[in-house]
């Protein structure tokens, strides 16, 4: 008969003090170490010292070990990298391993009490041995008296047959036999009790060590028990917390969607900033190269400098010296004059009575004749200002409602002449070397010679146009002129484009000589004095006329004839229409009507019900070419070119794009804010790309209106947060394809699709919401 014992689970590896216990009580050891194997360790061979093996005879390998190992430090790892739990947690943890160690024990307290009843069966069963025995021995004496009483009868009748008494004798060895081997089993069996008893002694012992242990457990589960359902109630108490958490979050989560839309607006802005940064980094390290530079340079010109100041006191002494000798011998020039007048003064006299004895009386000297002067005598020497043509011209452009030009006579040399409307503002002059060498720089002074400081502490200006500038800004702070000539008024009426393309084709014509030949110089003195003040800025209602009267026969086929012809396009045809106003009547219940317009001669302006809508103006390419006439409604040019064959085709061009227009309603600072965010967003993502300094937008007239668009575009592509005017915004929406850029131009187009946009969302809502809210697409 056998004990068998239960193999412990996965807990009795896990938990060392468990394995512990089981061992000592006389149980097998924990599972295999290998990952979700249950089979028990395998036993430590013999004869082989150190601690026993940690895996099972299928898994006692090296391939299995390493894969054990991995996977443990993967556990590891993994229990690293996670969050500690709160406190909460953690004791939820342990009640949790508790309840889990409980469950584990008691199938083995079960298995435990099980062993003990088989200990008790076995002890039931030694009383069962020992009568089995004293059965085996009362045969066995049975035997041995039936062995006796034969024998005794084999004695008895000893006589009768030895045979009868050898079979007896041998029955009796082989009882006495039987009784050993009786006697042997006995024993055995006693000694199988003995052990039975001992390992129900010890079943009992670990038996009663196990329900201690588990009177124990029983009361720290009790007590883990109470703090279960305190940290319960703070679970619920925190729970009701993170609901509130929840719902604050996902206000925030509401706030947070509406800043990604300005972060992604802003997101472009920032961009252009970083690369704007950058061209600002780079242009500060090649400015510190050429400080660096210059500073290196500035230390051998000091040096020179110091040379050249000494050389120069040297040469005041000397012209000093100079001076006075010239001064001392003009004075003893003037008193030998003096003297040799008053010689000549007697000698006329004494010769007068000669005179009037050999010829009689005849008439004197004039005493009102002047004397002639004297060739050295430099105080009467006068001198005659006798320019003709310019050498060159330069046009500066419009400045402060001024035109300003730069102008090279011949007698100037190198010098050059800054007119304002005419009039000299002041000088520039090249300043070169002491030997004529190299070019130090440019000079300017003011009408008055007082000399122009150069900017950041440089003794001249580095080149003619800065120069030019430093002269211009010093006359804009003076009032002009009170002597101007009189403009005439087709030419101001220009567009400064028209302005300057018109100064730059009559230049070749103004500074056209018959010294210098050519087609141009032929023509009258009086045309080309014409070209001369328009050239200047300051043409008169007939320089205007001569021009415009010229033709490509007498301008010839040159490039610059060519040009001067297209640019006096601007000014009119010959052949324009009547001037007077022009009553169209009533279409679509307004009154229609036509009015010249002062700035473009032979053109119209259209009134509806006296408010004005837009233009008309004719033109001819070539004095052989039909004229055509041009449309334009708010700004809006209609068709492309001289699109319309007579006025009136024009007039009604404007009337209908007039009736399709729809107004956009009166708009408040605040009504941009209440505009869709992905419309602002698209509007300041279009402006970023708008350059104001140069193209169309930079030429757009009058000044008033691209003052207003340019402050419009600015507050666009700033930020789409912040608000625009009401004015402004008004200027924008209205603002003409053709004001924002040239017909090709991409940013312009994308820039005119957004404000396209936007006037569409106002004029289709109605202009600013009743609520406050912004409107929705």
């Amino acid at each position: 008969m056998t004990t068998t014992t239960t193999r412990p689970g996965l807990a009795a590896a896990n938990d060392e003090w468990l394995a512990r216990k089981l061992l000592e009580a006389g149980y097998g050891g924990p599972d295999c170490d290998y990952p979700d194997c249950t089979n028990a360790r395998a036993p430590r061979p013999e004869g082989k010292p150190g601690p026993p093996p940690k895996f099972c005879v299928q898994h006692n390998n090296k391939r299995d070990r390493q894969f054990a190992y991995r996977a443990r430090k993967a556990l590891e790892k993994e229990r690293a990298a996670a969050p500690e739990p709160v406190p909460v947690q953690r004791a939820v943890a342990r009640g949790a391993r508790e309840e889990q160690v409980l469950a584990s024990l008691l199938p083995r307290v079960l298995t435990a009490l099980e062993a003990v009843h088989q200990g008790q069966q076995a002890g039931a069963d030694t009383a069962a041995v020992a009568a089995h025995i004293s059965e085996v021995q009362q045969a066995a004496d049975k035997r041995v008296r039936q062995a006796e009483e034969r024998r005794e009868a084999a004695v008895e009748d000893a006589g009768k047959a030895r045979a009868e008494a050898a079979r007896s004798e041998q029955a009796a060895a082989e009882a006495r036999a039987e009784q050993q081997a009786a006697q042997m089993e006995a024993a055995t069996a006693l000694r199988e009790a003995a052990g039975a008893d001992g390992r129900a002694t010890a079943a009992g012992a670990a038996l009663d060590a196990l329900s201690d242990t588990h009177r124990k457990l029983r009361d720290e589960h009790h007590e883990l028990s109470g703090k279960h359902e305190e940290l319960s109630e703070r679970y619920q108490g925190l729970e009701q917390t993170h609901a509130a958490l929840t719902s604050e979050h996902g206000t925030l989560r509401t706030e947070h969607g509406r800043l990604q839309g300005e972060a992604q607006a802003l997101h472009a802005r920032v961009e252009e900033l970083s690369e704007e940064k950058a061209r600002i980094e780079e242009s500060q390290r090649r400015t510190a190269a050429d400080l660096a530079r210059v500073q290196s340079e500035n230390t051998g010109l000091a040096a020179r400098l110091g040379e050249l100041e000494t050389h120069r006191e040297e040469l005041k002494e000397t012209i000093g010296r100079l001076n006075t000798r010239l001064d001392e011998e003009r004075t003893q020039h003037r008193r030998e004059m003096a003297a040799l007048r008053a010689q000549l003064d007697v000698a006329r006299t004494a010769a007068e009575p000669a005179a009037a004895v050999d010829h009689g009386d005849g008439p004197g000297p004039d005493p009102d004749e002047p004397e002639p002067a004297a060739d050295g005598d430099e105080d009467t020497a006068g001198a005659r200002d006798g320019r003709g043509a310019p050498v060159t011209i330069v046009d500066l452009g419009l400045h402060g409602g001024s035109g300003w030009t730069l102008v090279r006579y011949e007698d100037d040399h190198s010098g050059w002449r800054v007119l304002r409307d005419g009039e000299i503002a002041g000088s520039i002059q090249p300043e070169h070397s002491l030997h004529g060498t190299s070019l130090l720089g440019w000079s300017a002074r003011t009408s008055y010679a007082m000399a122009l400081r150069p900017p950041h502490g440089q003794k001249y200006f580095a080149n003619r146009e800065q120069a030019a500038g430093a002269v211009i800004r010093d006359g804009l702070r003076r009032a002009p002129g009170t002597a101007q000539a009189a403009v005439a008024v087709v030419f101001t009426a220009l567009g400064e484009p028209e302005q300057n393309a018109l100064v730059g084709a009559v230049i070749p014509l103004a500074t056209a000589t018959p010294e210098r030949g050519g087609r141009l110089a032929r023509l009258p003195q009086a045309v080309r004095d014409a070209a001369l003040r328009t050239a200047l800025r300051v043409p008169g209602e007939q320089d205007l006329q001569q021009l415009t009267g010229l033709d490509a026969g007498e301008l010839g086929r040159s490039k610059e004839a060519r040009q001067l012809l297209r640019a006096l396009q601007d000014l009119g045809p010959a052949d324009a229409q009547e001037t007077g106003p022009v009553d169209l009547g009533t279409i679509g219940g307004r009154a229609w009507r036509l009015e010249p317009d002062p700035n473009y001669l032979g053109g119209y302006r259209v009134f509806a019900n006296g408010t004005e809508v837009g233009a008309i103006a004719p033109v001819r390419r070539r004095k052989s070419d039909t004229v055509r006439w041009t449309a334009e409604h708010r700004r809006r040019t209609l068709g492309r070119g001289p699109a319309h064959a007579d006025r009136d085709t024009a007039a009604q061009a404007v009337i209908a794009a007039e009736d399709a227009w729809v107004p956009l309603p009166d708009l408040d600072d605040e009504t941009y804010l209440r505009i869709p965010a992905g419309l602002r967003s698209n509007l300041y993502g279009a402006a970023g790309h708008i350059d104001l300094r140069r193209g169309r937008l930079a030429q757009v007239q009058p000044g008033a209106y691209r003052q207003q668009l340019h402050a419009a575009i600015g507050q666009a592509r700033r930020t789409a947060t912040v608000r625009i005017r009401g004015h402004h915004l008004t200027v924008l929406l209205d603002a003409a394809r053709e004001d924002l850029g040239a017909p090709g131009s991409t940013p312009a187009q994308r820039l005119y699709e957004a404000i396209h946009d936007i006037r569409a969302v106002l004029v289709g809502r109605g202009g600013t919401p009743t609520d406050g809210t912004e409107w929705r697409t």
